[in-house]
């Protein structure tokens, strides 16, 4: 077997670890300010030019800003900077899949109680188009695949947890071809599978809109169960 040789990181690349972990271990608080690049530079005793590129770098990851005639400060993360990266689902093995269902299923049931009561009326018609777009699309399986994806993350939405919403949206894009490879095969061998999985939604549904968490969390249950054994089983 051959062997990589491992590259020493630059100096530059040194720095902006440093300063990285400094925030990490949150020895830097949001809103806090660096150092002057003279002070930086003779605190890691290096150039200038390695200062500079460190603080573009760590500007690139979003983790400070550059003020011009100001200086340079810690940013406030919100949950719009937060990405988990996930390699493309061709990459992904069944028992890969099966993993990232199953975390999918921990984060649904945890939201679903809120999410019933913390409903709106839009989200109710969101979640109402997106049943109808299933019912209605039940061979065309992109859009039902898409309309379904929006149920899920619609209910997500409703708990009011922008947090849980971005880890659900990244997680649910790997399993969405899954779904509707699935939903294919369904649809050519036991069509009735498929008017089972609407009748599960519009439960979820009807239990969302009279704000019952439980009925919700319970019904929710199910239609995973149903799912989990479509593509596994």
């Amino acid at each position: 077997m051959q062997y990589k040789k491992i590259k020493q990181k630059k100096l530059y690349e040194q720095v902006a670890d440093a300063i990285e972990q400094q925030i990490i271990k949150k020895k830097l608080l949001p809103g806090d300010r660096l150092d002057s690049v003279e002070q930086l530079s003779k605190s890691y005793d290096v150039g200038r030019s390695a200062i500079r590129e460190a603080l573009m770098s760590l500007q690139a990851k979003g983790l400070i800003e550059i003020r011009h005639g100001e200086g340079t400060f810690v940013r406030h993360l919100s949950t719009d900077d937060i990405t988990i990266q996930m390699p493309p689902s061709s990459l992904f093995n069944k028992k890969d899949i099966k993993e990232i269902f199953e975390i999918r299923e921990l984060l649904e049931l945890g939201v679903i109680e809120k999410a019933a009561v913390r409903r709106s009326q839009d989200d109710l018609l969101c979640l109402q188009h997106a049943l109808h777009t299933m019912n209605e699309a039940l061979t065309d399986h992109q859009a039902s695949s898409e309309a379904d994806f929006l149920f899920h993350t619609t209910i997500a939405k409703a708990a009011d947890n922008q947090l849980l919403v971005t880890m659900l949206e990244h997680i649910s894009k790997p399993l969405a071809d899954q779904i509707q490879q699935t939903r294919v095969l369904l649809a050519a061998t036991n069509p009735p599978a498929l008017e089972q999985l609407h009748k599960e939604h519009a439960a979820i549904y009807e239990a969302i809109e009279k704000q019952d968490g439980k009925a919700a969390k319970e019904a929710m249950s199910r239609h995973l169960a149903t799912v989990e054994k479509m593509i596994f089983i």
